[in-house]
C-alpha cells in the first residue's frame, strides 16, 4: 500500500508498518492522502491492531506448544523411562493390553475352536497359568466332547506344539486362534499358555525371569505326560525371546525339545528397541543409549536370543515377513546367519515372505502353505535330537 505524506516522500508499507506510520500521522495531525479504500482508516485501525495482536498471540502459543511437545518427547519421556523400571516392563511386555478386553476362557468354542479344553497349572513358585489344549483334527470326532481324556491323549502319538505368544493380548486373540486352526489341521496338539500377568493367569509384576520360568514349567508339564511324543515350541515376536531363553535352559537340564519355530524373531531386545518405529525420532539423539538401552538391560530385560540359542541342539525354523514394520526381517535374517555360524550340524532354516503377501508382523498364519511347511519341518526334526 502507498501513502503520501506532507513532505512528499513515498513509502511502500507492510500492514504492520502501515499501522505505525498511520498512527504517527494522526498524532501529528499531518495531512494524509491515501487511496480510496483506506479512507475509513479511523475505523480500521483498532480492527487491524486487534488482528495483529491475535496473530502474535497465536504464534507465541503455537511456538510454546511445540516447544513443550519437544521438551516432553526428547527430555521428559527419556528421563522418566530411564528411572522407572516399572514403566520399562509395561512398555515392553504390554501385559495390561487385553485384546479382546473380555474373554470367557472357560468356553473356547465361543472363539471358533473345536475340541479345546481350558485348564490351569500351578508353577513351582506358586503361580497359576491359564492354558488351552486344542486337539488334533484326527481326534476330534472321537474325543471332542470328552474333556477328561485330553490329558491322556498327549501320549497318543501326534506331535505337540506349545504356543508362546508375544506381548499384549491373550491366548484368545483372533490371529493366534487362526494359527491353532493351522496346527490342528496338520494333526498336532496345541498347548497355548498365558504367562503370569497375562489373561487369566496370576496377576503379578512381569519380568523376563518370570515369563521364561512359565514357559519352562509348561514344557515340563507337557513332557511329563507326553511319554515320548515329540514336543515342539512355536513362539511369536516377544515370545521368540521367551521361548529361546526357556528352551536353551531346558536343554541344559537334559530336556530336549524336538524343535523350535520362531515367528518374527529378533536378535536381542536392545536391537529391537533400536529398530522399533516409536523410537525412531529418539535414535537421532546422542543420549539414546543412555536413556533407552542401558536402563532396560539394568532392569534384567535382555532376551538375548543370539546368545541363548548359539549352543543349542534343537532344530530351529525362522519365519519372517519382509514387510514386518514392528520387527524388521533383517533381525530375523541376522539371527539366522548367526545361528548357522555358531551351531554346527544342526538344522537351522529361514523362510522369508515377500512383501507382496502383506503378512506384516501378525499374519503369517494366513499363508496357505504354512501347514505344509510346518509339517515338513516337524517330520524332518523328530529324529535329529541327541539320544
Amino acid at each position: 500500500m502507498i501513502i503520501v505524506v506532507q513532505d512528499c516522500c513515498i513509502i511502500d508499507l507492510s500492514i504492520s508498518n502501515y499501522l505505525i506510520i498511520a498512527s504517527l500521522c494522526c498524532e501529528k495531525k499531518t495531512y494524509i492522502s491515501i487511496m480510496a479504500p483506506c479512507m475509513c482508516f479511523s475505523f480500521m485501525k483498532p480492527v487491524m491492531i486487534f488482528l495483529l495482536i491475535c496473530v502474535f498471540a497465536i504464534c507465541c502459543i503455537t511456538s510454546s506448544f511445540f516447544a513443550i511437545i519437544l521438551f516432553l518427547v526428547f527430555i521428559v519421556i527419556p528421563i522418566v523411562f530411564r528411572y522407572s523400571p516399572s514403566l520399562q516392563r509395561r512398555m515392553i511386555f504390554l501385559n495390561y493390553v487385553r485384546m479382546p478386553s473380555s474373554v470367557d476362557f472357560s468356553h473356547p468354542e465361543k472363539y471358533g475352536i473345536r475340541g479345546t479344553k481350558n485348564f490351569h497349572i500351578k508353577t513351582n513358585d506358586n503361580m497359576t497359568l491359564g492354558v488351552w489344549h486344542v486337539l488334533p483334527r484326527n481326534l476330534l470326532e472321537k474325543y471332542e466332547n470328552d474333556n477328561s481324556t485330553y490329558e491322556q491323549l498327549l501320549s497318543h502319538g501326534e506331535p505337540i506344539v506349545i504356543y508362546m505368544h508375544g506381548n499384549s493380548g491373550t491366548r484368545a486373540n483372533e490371529r493366534r486362534v487362526q494359527l491353532y486352526h493351522v496346527l490342528q489341521d496338520i494333526n498336532c496338539h496345541v498347548i497355548a499358555v498365558d504367562y503370569r500377568s497375562y489373561g487369566d493367569s496370576t496377576d503379578v509384576e512381569v519380568s523376563e525371569l518370570g515369563v521364561v520360568t512359565d514357559a519352562m514349567e509348561m514344557f515340563r508339564w507337557v513332557h511329563k505326560r507326553a511319554n515320548g511324543t515329540p514336543i515342539f515350541g512355536w513362539s511369536h515376536s516377544l515370545g521368540t525371546g521367551i521361548g529361546a531363553h526357556a528352551y536353551s535352559l531346558l536343554e541344559k537340564e537334559g530336556l530336549y525339545p524336538n524343535g523350535l519355530i520362531l515367528e518374527a524373531p529378533f536378535t536381542k531386545i536392545s536391537d529391537e528397541i533400536r529398530e522399533f518405529p516409536l523410537t525412531k525420532i529418539h535414535r537421532l539423539l546422542p543420549w539414546f543409549e543412555f536413556f533407552m538401552i542401558e536402563p532396560v538391560e539394568k532392569n534384567n530385560i535382555i532376551f538375548d536370543t543370539e546368545t541363548n540359542l548359539m549352543n543349542t541342539k534343537m532344530p530351529i525354523l525362522i519365519l519372517h515377513a519382509c514387510d514386518d514394520s514392528i520387527i524388521p526381517y533383517q533381525l530375523g535374517e541376522k539371527l539366522y546367519k548367526h545361528l548357522l555360524k555358531t551351531r554346527k550340524n544342526v538344522t537351522t532354516e529361514l523362510v522369508l515372505y515377500d512383501k507382496k503377501y502383506k503378512y506384516g508382523h501378525k499374519h503369517i498364519c494366513k499363508d496357505k502353505e504354512l501347514g505344509n511347511q510346518t509339517r515338513k519341518f516337524i517330520n524332518e526334526s523328530i529324529n535329529n535330537l541327541p539320544q
